[in-house]
């Protein structure tokens, strides 16, 4: 037993070192400058672990951006043990490289500004001038690509760290495989009749135990995939206090991080979806595989007339308040309601229950006589929606968002409305387009996501190129010229295809968005989710300045008024737009939380 036990340790030592890389963590070295210059650049960062310009054996990091004015831009590079010199290549992201203009760096700095490349003397380039003006370095380009060699060694380390979870997830089954394999091995002794298959058999079963710990994923805390957070790791001490779940908790963190986990999932479901003959029912949504039309179940939500009465109430209330706050600044509240597919296509869903469909007219008939009291303007276009859902298909297929065409019917009828009170309001009509029809779903969010199956798809993890069966209308306007749009902070960069050249878009990221239009009537401030962001596009040629705020239905106490005042209050609008879908009508009891 005592040898036996030796063994083990051995060898569970030796599991532990070959599996330095999952537990001996070197965080990412993150690496930040500023720069002035002139369109799409690419940026590469090379380190040499050498104390030399040969840059043989280096880490490589890469980033592109949108220049314009001065800009700030970070990266990082990963799993970066030491390096002692640097290299910096600056080229144009085109076929071929267009000819780069003269390019301004400063504050070069990693980790946070502890190393900073702050000797400008010390940069030499290749393909290039270079002039010290101050604290800036200015680079005269005479090549398609620049390459700056920093000459003075540095000595950068990244921080280090050790993931205890993970080694003692490492140690305890390397130690417990390692002890059952030496007891099993000392018992075949004992045995004449044991077989040499059994061996084989019992030593690959526990080397494959080990597969799911060959990468373990401690970076990501949010998949986009799933559209969920994944589990954290809650130590087995935790503020002086035994954590009497530690086991429960490290079983979820692992499940949510062990090797190939998403690839094991999706071959999963797509057996089951295989299988399924009619209907194919995953998480929140359901497909009916006789149409490819995709449902979000939680629409059907059946509620009875108390629940629903006191929801209504919280609500209603909810909006009567920050009808208050609107009639002291003198802006004009609207209510806008977008009805979900779920109902808007109902005839092409028989599966889920048909009694919770009745809750969308309770709704509506109920809303529009409590706040017609109050006279808010309040918006449901369900009949109009219905009327017109055959024309062009209002929603996607495969998504519950609806599409471009949706969006601008949903658009008219809410103008329509805004010009009873607001006689020179200009309204958009079809002939402002022209029309294409194409496959790919296009996602109202202003980085403009393509997909050819669709958003639900995809967190439903099906793989069918055969869903994506259906063209969609997408609208262009009519003699445009290009946009200028600014980087947005984060990063995030996208060129509307509405281009018009009376309107600047100052600020924007992909949940904001500021605009203002020479041609345009009044003030808007328009606040919702995904929903809201679809019809934005359209507020820009219809409005003259426009502020549109996005809140995730993951944290709807974004949609507290409270975190918008000082900027709806700037504005000073005339026009304050609240736009939802029908699906996630709950949050708007949010709105006047921490309003005073």
């Amino acid at each position: 037993m005592k040898k036996r036990t030796i063994l083990s340790i051995i060898i569970t030592i030796v599991c532990i070192a070959l599996t330095n890389k999952f537990w001996f963590c070197v965080n990412p070295l993150e690496i930040s400058f500023n720069v002035k210059g002139a369109g799409d650049t690419k940026f590469e960062f090379f380190l040499n672990k050498e104390d030399n310009n040969d840059f043989k054996r280096v880490k490589y990091g890469v980033i592109e951006a949108n220049l314009d004015e001065e800009d700030s831009v970070e990266l990082f590079i990963n799993r970066v043990h030491e390096a002692k010199r640097v290299k910096l290549t600056i080229s144009g992201i085109s076929t071929p490289p267009p000819q780069l203009k003269t390019i301004v760096l400063r504050d070069l700095q990693l980790r946070h500004g502890k190393y900073k490349l702050e000797d400008l003397k010390a940069f030499s380039a290749e393909g290039a001038k270079l002039k010290i003006n101050g604290d800036k370095l200015v680079i005269f380009p005479e090549a398609e690509a620049v390459s700056l060699i920093y000459n003075k060694p540095v000595s950068i380390k990244p921080p280090v760290k050790f993931d205890i979870k993970v080694l003692i997830v490492i140690a305890v089954l390397s130690f417990l495989t390692a002890l059952k394999l030496t007891s099993y091995l000392a018992d075949f002794k004992t045995l004449n009749n044991a077989s040499r298959m059994d061996i084989i058999f019992l030593t690959i079963f526990f080397i494959l135990l080990f597969i799911p710990m060959s990468h373990i994923d401690t970076q990501t805390n949010y998949n986009k995939k799933e559209n969920r957070s994944f589990a954290k790791y809650k130590p087995f001490i935790n503020d002086k206090q035994i954590n009497f779940e530690f086991g429960n908790n490290l079983d979820s963190w692992f499940n949510d991080r062990f090797t190939s986990r998403l690839c094991l999932i999706e071959n999963y479901v797509n057996l089951k979806y295989r299988l399924a003959l009619n209907y194919f029912e995953y998480k929140d949504y359901v497909i009916n595989k006789k149409n490819n039309w995709v449902f979000f179940i939680k629409s059907f939500k059946t509620i009875d007339n108390k629940e629903f009465t006191e929801n209504a109430n919280t609500i209603i209330k909810s909006i009567i308040a920050i009808n208050n706050y609107c009639k002291k600044h003198n802006i004009k509240l609207y209510i806008f309601i977008s009805p979900t597919k779920e109902y808007i296509y109902k005839e092409n869903n028989l599966y889920l229950h048909i009694n919770a469909k009745n809750s969308v007219t309770q709704f509506k008939e109920y809303f529009e006589k409590e706040l017609k009291k109050e006279n808010i303007a309040f918006i449901f276009p369900v009949k109009e929606f219905r009327n017109q859902r055959n024309n062009d298909l209002l929603f996607y297929k495969t998504d519950n968002h609806w599409t471009e065409a949706g969006a601008f019917l949903g658009y008219q009828i809410l103008m329509n409305r805004i010009k009873k009170d607001f006689k020179d309001i200009n309204i958009l009509d079809k002939n402002f387009f022209d029309y294409e029809y194409r496959k790919e779903l296009k996602f109202a969010e202003h980085e403009y996501y393509y997909s050819s199956s669709g958003r639900s798809v995809e967190l439903m993890f099906i793989n069918d190129n055969n869903i994506a069966d259906t063209k969609y209308k997408y609208f262009k306007i009519k003699n445009s010229n290009e946009v200028k749009v600014k980087e947005a902070p984060d990063g995030i960069y996208f060129k509307t295809i509405y281009n018009d050249p009376y309107i600047k878009i100052f600020n924007q990221t992909n949940t904001w968005l500021d605009s203002h239009n020479e041609n345009g009537k009044h003030k808007a401030f328009i606040l919702g989710n995904s929903f809201t962001a679809a019809i934005t596009p359209y507020f820009i040629y219809t409005f003259n300045d426009m502020v549109q705020r996005r809140y995730n239905i993951n944290a709807i106490n974004e949609l507290s008024i409270r975190l918008y005042k000082k900027d709806i209050e700037k504005l000073k609008p005339d026009i304050l737009i609240i736009c939802i879908n029908f699906a996630h009508i709950n949050d708007l009891k949010m709105l006047e939380r921490g309003l005073d």
